[in-house]
């Protein structure tokens, strides 16, 4: 009440000059919120490893057979015969390698053959060799699978451990020599399952030398922790938050697994920043967040703003309700979260008046506006006393009309600076792929120099690995001319 009777003793204080406008500048208002920053971002790492090599490796270490033929060796006493004797010889097929899921399996297919004979001796005839059975002599070779089998499993210091044992036996074609009831099958088993096993330790070795898991990772945490320039004065900051890897997984020959980097990006526009290089995290199963956001903003300044309101309203004279006024000046400034247009005029009412609203930004036309702008409180109150007929909706809807600003060049731009971030190479051994596929509106913020559309987007980023370089942590992007 008493702001109202301020207002009317200082439009009588005018000299009955009705059409000078006195208006006091609108109070600031509250702060603007802070816009929310997108969800976080995720950004995989394909690894894949060839582990074929491994199988190289244990061919060396295990015999492609054994020729035991050429003098009877003693195999045990049974019933009825008593000692009983074999030659033997088994050889085997290259080894094979298959990479099923977390399994590693490395397998000999062996053939062989084996005769039994027993050695009785009498006091008249003396001792003679009598053979009893054979199997593989005179027909098909028994056959039998064996060989070693890796358990691979992830642990959260970002190492893969294997651990090999012996992997089930395929029996095959099984050598019984009926007429002894004796069965050689087991006994070629043990004897090149134990060279298998002996070649164990190498292959849990090699295993962790080709895997490298973390000495990769680490190298790609350190690295999309440093500024990635995307054009002048346009900085993008990844910002890794955590990071987690699927189990290991296999196909063939290969073992892959896909560590996923939670990642806040964010657009930095200005000098480079200063950023502190974190440790790796311990890894996790699994993280949080989906594909690539990162939130742009589209700052539009004051000065700019009010060239583009002095081209559309200044010098411009408008009829309200039979009355004639003209712009003399135009200006827009920031008022806590809404902002403040103030247009001088003259002709039939000579002052400055206040309008007051709210920015929006139109993700379609990419055009900031502020529909509710109105006046101020104090123009309302006001103006009654003075000039009524400026109240009426005419000469506020056409400061609506003006106050409308592109910034479609700049959203585009940002997004191509954010493109051209996404795609290169971050050092000697990584490279950043992905690109922006949409955008949505997150908000307008107010500033004190500047209004700011700010958009999420949303998009696909991948990180590779050149598996055929040292993994190690690359060096820092260098910086390259906006394009």
């Amino acid at each position: 009440m008493r702001t109202r009777i301020l207002l009317i003793a200082a439009a009588l204080l005018l000299g009955g000059c009705r059409d000078n406008v006195r208006i006091p500048a609108p109070a600031t208002g509250a702060a603007a919120r802070p816009v929310p920053e997108p969800e976080p971002s995720t950004v995989n790492l394909p690894v894949t490893v060839d582990l074929s090599s491994i199988a190289e490796q244990v061919e060396d270490k295990v015999p492609r057979g054994q020729n035991r033929e050429g003098e009877w060796q003693p195999l045990g006493k049974f019933a009825v015969v008593g000692t009983v004797y074999v030659k033997e010889m088994w050889e085997r097929d290259p080894l094979k390698l298959r990479i099923i899921g977390d399994r590693l399996d490395v397998s000999a297919h062996v053939r062989y053959r084996a005769r039994i004979a027993a050695h009785p001796c009498a006091p008249v005839v003396g001792c003679r060799w009598v053979q009893l059975a054979s199997c593989g002599v005179d027909g098909p070779m028994p056959t039998l699978d064996v060989g070693l089998r890796t358990v691979l499993s992830f642990n959260r210091d970002w190492t893969i451990t294997p651990k090999t044992r012996a992997k089930p036996v395929d029996p095959g074609i099984p050598c019984r020599l009926t007429e002894a009831r004796i069965d050689v099958t087991d006994r070629v088993r043990k004897l090149v399952q134990g060279l298998m096993d002996n070649a164990a330790p190498q292959v849990d070795e090699k295993i962790r030398a080709a895997a490298q898991l973390r000495e990769r990772v680490e190298g790609v945490w350190a690295t999309a922790q440093q500024p990635i320039r995307a054009a002048d004065d346009v900085y993008l900051l990844l910002q890794p938050q955590a990071a987690a890897a699927t189990p290991p997984t296999g196909k063939g020959t290969t073992v892959s697994t896909t560590v996923s980097i939670t990642l806040q990006p964010r657009v930095v526009i200005g000098d480079k920043p200063e950023v502190d290089t974190l440790p790796l995290p311990p890894g996790g199963t699994t993280a949080p967040g989906r594909g690539f956001r990162v939130a742009l903003v589209a700052e539009l300044p004051y000065e700019k703003a009010n060239e583009i309101l002095r081209e559309e309203l200044v010098g411009r004279e408008f009829d309200v309700r039979g009355h004639k006024v003209k712009v003399r000046a135009a200006r827009l400034y920031g008022g806590g979260s809404q902002v403040v247009l103030a247009v001088k005029v003259g002709g039939e009412a000579r002052g400055e008046l206040y309008f007051v609203g709210t920015p929006d930004f139109d993700p379609q036309t990419q055009v900031v506006s502020v529909p509710d702008l109105d006046y101020s409180v104090e123009s309302k109150q006001l103006l009654p006393q003075v000039a009524d007929w400026l109240l009426y909706d005419d000469l506020r809807d056409r400061m609506r009309a003006a106050a409308h600003f592109a910034v479609g060049d700049r959203v585009d731009q940002i997004r191509r600076d954010v493109d051209a971030a996404l795609n290169r190479n971050l050092g000697r051994s990584v490279r950043l792929s992905g690109g922006v596929d949409r955008i949505r509106p997150l908000g307008i913020s107010v500033f004190a120099t500047s209004l700011a559309a700010v958009v999420e987007a949303d998009g696909h980023a991948q990180i590779h690995v050149d598996v055929g370089a040292p993994a190690r942590a690359s060096s820092p992007p260098a910086d390259s001319a906006r394009r």
